[in-house]
């Protein structure tokens, strides 16, 4: 930031001067404001769920905005019950599953839509991450990869329990059940 407002006084100062030059640091300071921007949102994905009383559901919608930027893809998060996390590690445990999902739907499925949806049913919660990408057969969904296994391990550790369903060409669906209480 130090920088970046060293940049601006001296794009001052040259402006009288030399156009060129002034340009080429107001440049300078423009690419200094996207690495600040860069390292704030690397920051905030080091612990993505704030300790405040919404902070889950704030931290899906910021996820889903942030992948429609980085992913040029439909992301959107549809919350329809309200539900208040109080432990923060098993709030981050659910985002990062829910960060895996978006990751493995762009990456392996090649889709162009996410959604993300929030349920409550009875004393339970439903998160979902259904996608639109080509899906993968049964056995893949049943064994998977290294991010599967994560994602089946996170919700284990949360006392949630975690279903993938796909089929080929029909996209997947990967459901976190979990209690209310958590």
């Amino acid at each position: 930031a130090g920088i970046q407002l060293m940049c601006q006084v001296l794009q001052r100062k040259l402006d009288p001067k030399s156009k060129a030059e002034s340009k080429q640091v107001g440049e300078i300071a423009e690419h200094i404001r996207d690495a600040i921007e860069h390292t704030r949102k690397l920051a905030r994905g080091l612990s993505p769920v704030e300790l405040e009383l919404n902070g889950f559901v704030s931290a899906l919608h910021e996820l889903a905005a942030n992948a429609e930027k980085l992913f040029h893809i439909e992301c959107r998060f549809e919350p329809a019950a309200t539900v208040l996390i109080r432990d923060n590690v098993a709030a981050t445990h659910l985002y990062r599953i829910v960060q895996e999902s978006i990751n493995n739907a762009v990456k392996h499925g090649k889709a162009g839509r996410v959604v993300i949806s929030l349920n409550s049913n009875g004393d339970k919660i439903i998160l979902r991450i259904k996608d639109d990408g080509v899906g993968f057969s049964p056995d893949t969904a049943r064994g998977g990869g290294m991010g599967m296994h994560i994602m089946k391990y996170r919700a284990g550790v949360v006392g949630a329990a975690l279903e993938v369903t796909a089929g080929i060409g029909a996209g997947a669906t990967i459901t976190c059940a979990f209690d209310r209480n958590l």
